[in-house]
C-alpha cells in the first residue's frame, strides 16, 4: 500500500467509526460520512446528518474524547432540550449559523426535531498540528461565542462539501483535503482564540514546482493528494497548499483538474480511444465526469471538441 493509499484507508476506518456512532446516538440509519486525513493526526470528518422523523427521548451521549463537532443546519430545526454536562435549553438551529459541542463533555438533544445539517467531527489533536504547521501557539480548545454562532465561512464550506458526503465520486482527494485544511485554517483563528494576523508566505520553490508538476503528470489516471504531493516537496501539506496557490494561481485541485483536461484533449487529437476509455485515463470517474469538467472548462462538450479538431 502506497503512502496515499494508506492515508485513505485511515481516513476511510474514521469515517466508518463516526458514522455508526452517529447513528447508534441519533436512532437514525449510519449517515453518509467522509474523511480526510491530512498529515501526522490531523483529520477531520463530514457527514450528512439528517433525520426526518420526530422521536421521543433523548439522544445517547456519544463516548467522551478530547474532540469538538460542529453542527451546521441546512434548515431550521427546534430542540425541545439541548443538555450539556446537565445544563438544559432549548434550541432553535438556523442555517447560516454555526453549532459547536465539546465532547470531553456530556451532551444530549431531544429527538423530537427534524433537522438537516453537515457535521464536522475535528479531534483536539488536529486542531493541534493544524496550529503548529502555521507556526502558531498551540490551541487550547475550540469556544464559540454562544450556541449557535454566525458563520457564513462554514456554511459555504459545509454546502460545498455536502455533494462530495452523499457521493464521494464527485470529487478527488486533493479538493477533499483542500477543504479540510480551509476548515482547519479558520477554526484555529475564529473559534481557538488566536489573534489573526497576516502571515507572509511565499511561494514553492522552482525545483518544488517541477516536482509537484511531474508527480502529477505522473498520477493523473490515479488521485494525486496534497499530502503525497506535500512529501514530494518536503513541506507540510498545509503549508504546500498555500504556496501552490501562490505559485499557480490556483489550488492544488484545479490544477489537477486542468492538466486532466489538457491530456484529454491530446488524447482526442492524437488517438482512436472512446470517450469512456480516455476518462478513465485521464483520472476521471467516467464519461460524464470529463463531460462536465471539460464543459466548465472549454465551453463545449468533448464530442463536439473532438469533431471540430477532426474537421481542422
Amino acid at each position: 500500500m502506497n503512502g496515499s493509499s494508506e492515508i485513505q484507508g485511515i481516513a476511510s476506518v474514521l469515517a466508518d467509526r463516526i458514522s455508526a456512532a452517529i447513528g447508534r446516538g441519533f436512532k437514525i440509519p449510519p449517515p453518509p460520512t467522509i474523511a480526510a486525513r491530512i498529515a501526522g493526526t490531523s483529520q477531520i470528518a463530514f457527514s450528512r446528518f439528517r433525520n426526518l422523523e420526530s422521536k421521543p427521548g433523548l439522544s445517547t451521549p456519544s463516548t467522551r474524547e478530547e474532540a469538538f463537532v460542529l453542527n451546521i443546519p441546512l434548515m431550521p430545526a427546534k430542540y425541545a432540550v439541548v443538555s450539556i454536562d446537565g445544563r438544559r435549553q432549548s434550541v432553535v438551529q438556523s442555517p447560516g449559523k454555526a453549532y459547536l459541542f465539546d465532547l470531553t463533555s456530556k451532551n444530549e438533544v431531544s429527538l423530537d426535531a427534524v433537522y438537516d445539517s453537515v457535521r464536522f467531527h475535528v479531534p483536539q489533536a488536529s486542531i493541534d498540528d493544524a496550529a503548529y504547521e502555521r507556526g502558531l501557539p498551540r490551541v487550547g480548545g475550540l469556544h464559540a461565542k454562544s450556541l449557535g454562532q454566525d458563520d457564513p465561512v462554514l456554511y459555504g464550506l459545509a454546502l460545498a462539501i455536502l455533494p462530495v458526503v452523499m457521493d464521494p465520486t464527485r470529487a478527488t482527494a486533493a479538493f477533499l483535503e483542500y477543504a479540510a485544511l480551509a476548515v482547519h485554517d479558520h477554526l484555529i483563528y475564529t473559534y481557538g482564540g488566536l489573534p489573526r494576523g497576516i502571515q507572509a508566505v511565499g511561494g514553492l520553490a522552482p525545483w518544488q514546482i517541477r516536482r509537484a508538476c511531474d508527480f502529477i503528470e505522473a498520477n493523473l489516471a490515479g488521485d494525486p493528494s496534497i499530502v503525497a504531493l506535500s512529501q514530494e516537496c518536503g513541506i507540510s501539506a498545509s503549508h504546500f497548499a498555500r504556496a501552490f496557490r501562490v505559485s499557480l494561481g490556483m489550488t492544488p485541485h484545479q490544477w489537477i483538474t486542468k492538466r486532466r483536461i489538457a491530456r484529454a484533449k491530446s488524447l482526442m487529437s492524437q488517438s482512436a480511444a472512446t470517450l469512456a476509455e480516455i476518462s478513465l485515463v485521464c483520472g476521471f470517474f467516467d464519461q460524464s465526469h470529463l463531460g462536465r469538467h471539460f464543459l466548465k472548462e472549454e465551453g463545449l462538450s468533448p464530442a463536439l471538441w473532438r469533431r471540430r479538431q477532426g474537421a481542422r
